[in-house]
């Protein structure tokens, strides 16, 4: 059996991401060798690797593309750039917001666009949650799809033409 593949994305801004780092170390599946771990960690530093997977700084876009494709559960920062790669691939996320309080970024617009999250496969974390234990018989139940799918709003687009083409 393949092993399910964990992707942790945290950007590639230069304020570290050190709550998001200590959420996924402190879970226990972090340290089970069942699960593939790939760690994006932009400037965060890690002291720990999983038990199983790959440390990284910062990777080509098309490489991330490809893990999000493989990937059976996606935890990320909750960038627009982000947001949309999931959607495309219909991922199961976990979303942590960066926050300015915990000198995470320069502004709060990650929780503006987490407030709007409606998606059942996507749960967010604000700043006072805590962050769900990851379970792995869930992880491996689910569907990866690999497949993009377009998420094109057309009829918002329709409108923002006439708007301006008026």
């Amino acid at each position: 059996m393949v092993k399910p593949l964990i992707l942790v994305t945290m950007g590639t801004n230069d304020y570290p991401f050190t709550r998001l780092y200590e959420y996924i170390k402190n879970d226990p599946l972090y340290y089970d060798s069942r699960c593939e771990w790939f760690v994006q960690t932009g400037s965060c530093q890690v002291d720990q690797a999983p038990a199983s997977g790959v440390v990284e700084t910062l990777i080509p876009r098309a490489d991330m593309e490809d893990l999000v494709k493989r990937s059976a559960l996606v935890i990320s920062h909750c960038g627009i750039g982000s947001l949309n790669l999931m959607l495309q691939y219909r991922k199961r996320v976990i979303f942590v917001p960066r926050v300015a309080k915990h000198k995470e970024f320069s502004d709060d617009h990650q929780l503006q666009i987490a407030a709007e999250l409606k998606s059942p496969r996507m749960k967010v974390v604000f700043p006072d949650d805590v962050f769900p234990v990851l379970n792995y018989e869930q992880i491996i139940s689910d569907n990866v799809l690999s497949e993009a799918h377009d998420i094109t709003n057309y009829d918002l687009a329709r409108i923002v033409n006439l708007k301006l083409t008026g």
